[in-house]
């Protein structure tokens, strides 16, 4: 981390060359906070000057040569001027040394830490820009005492002045991406470019912090920050300075905002004294501002919270929270996330005078996907009030962190005689019993007969266990009632909308996501996850039946929403959708990177049990991108899984295990595993899944089973099934006209690599008919599809001499031996070494080529 990244400021620089490059100033004076990148910019302006043939110059002010006259400016006083005529000779030599060097036209000079020059340095400085001697571009600390003859540029209009602002976020952004070779996981991204607060210097300390102490590391080629890394940075030694010499009440005051920001400024005033808010206020770590109603103090920067909590004692630490506990505790707590403050205030002061707060607390925590901490608060609260109420919420919470185990143990088979909520003991027991040990059998027996919140659950789990139309059933019992509990909408909403999707009725599927949407956010605060859930069903129900662009839009939407929010299950989860999306349309670099950021944050929490089912997807975008290594290493992780919950995506598992099998040459077990994912589908009734496995058997290079495809197409009637139908058909008869009609359609629903495959089949097809001209028409409009998954490597998309000059027999012998050897080859395919090699000699000659290096070549690989 040595050099650091240029990035941004486009419009300061073409202001500083505008004004080099016009008459009107001889200066540009660059101000602005310390850290904003004063410097960086004067030196990127300098270079660029450079590079118009101009001579740049570079000096600097320091503490050290203030006290030395001309210290700062010493490089321009000429080698052979010997000491005459005190300052004045000085200036004069400088003068002229540098007027030789052509004047403002060929000279820039830039001054760094303008206002620690000495005041020679300064006149020379001005005495230069005055005399038109040179172009000056100048820095300066805002804030800071700055010598007169430097003020008096921009005072006289000699200078223009910049007062320089914070990098806005997308610079911010860029400035990660360009340090941090890889992707940036989302929250990482948003906590840095958060702490850092546009400033480019707490940026790059926080990278630098972050990777030296090896809280900033990278796993799957995800960089992602340990959610509890301190920084030690140049802001700490910043902090420090500005706490010495606070009286003792002033550092009670920042101590409290540290610890809780925002303050309510008359709870603030309460917890301590009004003239030492003030004086807080004064020294520069706190500020006052009004949010809404209210008015609030909070620290200037957001690194000062993050070192002063560093630096709190662990005894002063705890009398603050128990101070702040007190005050919240106090008012009416309207404000969404003032219990979960009350509750974690009260729990790390070592103090809980109010149980129920800490327990509202916890579920708070859950909606922001504070696992860790919701945990912790439910065990407080059911230390301090045990009870079946304190139990629930507890297992609740283990089952969420995969502790199932000791999830169900705190339940009872059945609930205790008293129990406040006996359904939702259900509804939990039930969640803990299917996502936990992955009976669904069992949690349908804890929900029966409890209600409309329990079939709403009923329907979430029967979705994901694969039997949407007894999930579209039961949540179609809850949202037929007008007075239903709003959490059971929500999950029947959910369920059901996901459900539609997967049976091809998408009608339906929307108009069951617009019944449940505006309850989910009329109760979002109560019920946080709500939106989430039934937007995933939504992504979830249009990947199922094809429509990626609705499908992808809506994963985009999410996971920026996420971000913002801070919710980290939520981005994991986001990603995960939105990688499967790209990789279904065969954008494989951002599927790789989205389903790679997906699978370290389930690492962390993988409440739904979705890993296995990422790392398939995972595997599958490999293959495709012809990284067969890597793809078998993924999907040996999913075979080492077990099987567990979500029976709805082992259709999508089986193909993901086709196409790997296929990257490794292995064509016959590639065209088995998709049979057996359509049969899959078909036993668990998803139509949609189905007709698109049956089609994957084709492009895998089997025999279409053209009659079921039908048939489901029939069925559906849907553009997504109507294109898989025409392709089956265009390749089961080598006809390129329904080809090109599914591409278009393919094309129109975002199917990207599926439109690439049709359309190079159909201009193949149309070429060997000697209809060149279609031919070339269709290659043209399949151009733009196959640019977006310009690396997918398919058979449909091999090279047109291997799919056009090789027999069945010898295309599949070429694609195995890409990888294996003849005596594997001829093990799998049933055939003696030397036919094996006598098929490859006749490809061979065929294509020109005399090696299995040149195979791979030819294939992409």
């Amino acid at each position: 981390m040595d050099t650091w990244p240029f990035v941004g400021r486009d419009g300061e620089l073409a202001a500083i060359e505008g004004a080099f490059a016009g008459s009107d100033v001889d200066a540009v004076v660059v101000a602005g906070p310390a850290g904003v990148g004063k410097t960086a910019l004067a030196r990127e302006a300098l270079r660029r000057l450079r590079g118009t043939g101009c001579r740049a110059e570079w000096a600097a002010g320091t503490r050290a040569a203030a006290s030395i006259p001309f210290g700062a400016v010493a490089q321009l006083v000429p080698p052979e001027w010997r000491p005459a005529g005190g300052p004045l000779g000085v200036l004069r030599a400088v003068a002229g040394h540098v007027g030789g060097w052509g004047g403002r036209r060929r000279v820039a000079l830039g001054v760094d830490d303008a206002h620690l020059l000495d005041d020679s340095s300064a006149a020379l400085v001005a005495h230069l820009v005055a005399g038109r001697l040179a172009f000056a571009v100048l820095t300066l600390r805002t804030g800071e005492q700055v010598p007169d003859a430097v003020t008096a540029l921009w005072k006289e209009e000699r200078a223009e002045r910049l007062d320089l602002a914070g990098l806005p976020a997308e610079d911010v952004d860029r400035l990660l991406d360009r340090a941090l070779p890889g992707r940036v996981d989302g929250l990482t991204r948003r906590r840095m470019a958060e702490a850092a607060a546009g400033n480019p210097l707490a940026l790059r300390e926080l990278v630098h912090g972050g990777l030296s102490g090896g809280a900033l590391r990278t796993r799957y080629g995800v960089w992602r920050l340990d959610p509890g890394f301190q920084p030690r940075t140049r802001v700490t030694e910043l902090v420090a300075q500005h706490l010495v010499g606070l009286d003792p009440a002033t550092r009670l005051v920042v101590e409290l905002v540290a610890e809780g920001e925002p303050v309510p400024l008359p709870a603030l005033e309460r917890l301590a004294d009004a003239a030492a808010v003030r004086a807080a206020e004064d020294s520069g770590l706190v500020f006052v501002c009004r949010s809404g109603a209210r008015v609030e103090a909070r620290l200037a920067h957001p690194l000062y919270g993050e070192v002063l909590r560093a630096g709190l004692p662990l005894t002063r630490a705890r009398m603050v929270r128990r101070r702040l506990a007190g005050a919240l505790l106090a008012t009416p707590m309207r404000r969404r996330g003032d219990a979960l403050r009350a509750a974690q205030w009260q729990v790390d002061g070592g103090e809980v005078v109010r149980p129920d707060v800490v327990r509202v607390g916890a579920r708070q925590a859950i909606g922001w996907s504070d696992l860790a901490l919701a945990e912790r608060l439910a065990r407080a609260a059911r230390d301090a009030e045990p009870g079946t109420e304190a139990d629930v919420l507890l297992a609740e919470i283990l089952e969420y962190r995969g502790k199932s185990a000791e999830a169900i143990a705190l339940l009872a088979d059945e609930p205790p005689p008293g129990t406040p909520d006996p359904v939702m003991w259900a509804v939990t027991r039930a969640e803990t019993l299917y996502w936990g040990l992955g009976s669904a059998a069992a949690a349908e027996r804890v929900l029966a007969g409890r209600g409309d919140l329990a079939d709403g659950t009923l329907s979430w789990i029967l979705m994901f266990d694969g039997r949407c139309v007894e999930a579209l059933d039961a949540a179609g019992r809850v949202l037929a009632q007008r007075e239903a509990h709003p959490q059971g909408v929500i999950w029947a909403a959910a369920g059901g909308t996901a459900a539609a999707g997967f049976l091809g009725r998408l009608a339906e599927s929307a108009a069951i996501r617009d019944r449940g949407l505006p309850v989910a956010y009329a109760h979002q605060a109560p019920m946080p996850w709500g939106v989430y859930e039934i937007e995933i069903a939504d992504c979830l129900a249009n990947l199922a039946a094809g429509d990626l662009l609705r499908a992808g839009a809506v994963a985009d939407r999410g996971y920026r929403q996420a971000v913002e929010a801070g919710v980290p299950m939520m981005v994991s989860g986001w990603a995960l959708f939105g990688g499967l999306v790209a990789a279904a349309r065969g954008h494989l670099d951002a599927a790789g990177a989205l389903l790679r950021e997906a699978v370290t944050g389930f690492e962390e929490n993988d409440t739904f049990r979705f890993r296995r089912h990422c790392a398939a997807a995972l595997a599958a975008v490999c293959a495709l991108a012809g990284e067969p290594d890597e793809a078998a290493t993924w999907l040996s992780e999913v075979d080492g899984a077990g099987t567990g919950p979500n029976r709805v995506f082992r259709p999508w598992l089986e193909l993901s295990r086709a196409w790997v099998a296929m990257s490794r040459g292995a064509q016959a077990d590639a065209v088995e595993a998709a049979r057996h994912a359509a049969d899959l589908a078909g036993e668990a009734g998803l139509p949609s899944v189905e007709a698109a496995a049956l089609y994957d058997v084709a492009r895998l290079g089997g025999r279409v089973d053209r009659k079921r495809l039908d048939a489901l197409a029939a069925r559906l009637s849907t553009p997504f099934a109507e294109a898989l139908a025409l392709a089956g058909q265009g390749l089961a008869r080598a006809d390129g006209t329904p080809l090109a009609r599914a591409a278009d359609l393919f094309e129109g629903l975002g199917q990207d690599l599926l439109a690439a495959e049709a359309g190079a089949a159909a201009a193949r097809l149309f070429r060997r008919a000697g209809r060149r001209g279609q031919a070339h028409l269709v290659r043209g409009r399949s151009a733009a599809p196959r640019a977006r998954c310009a690396t997918a490597r398919t058979p449909l998309l091999v090279n047109d001499e291997v799919a056009e000059l090789l027999t069945a027999r010898e295309r599949e012998v070429v694609l195995m031996a890409a990888h294996h050897s003849s005596r594997h080859i001829a093990e799998r395919l049933g055939l003696e070494v030397k036919t094996v090699n006598n098929h490859l000699a006749r490809a061979y000659a065929k294509l020109g080529i005399s090696s299995r290096a040149e195979v791979r070549a030819l294939l992409g690989h």
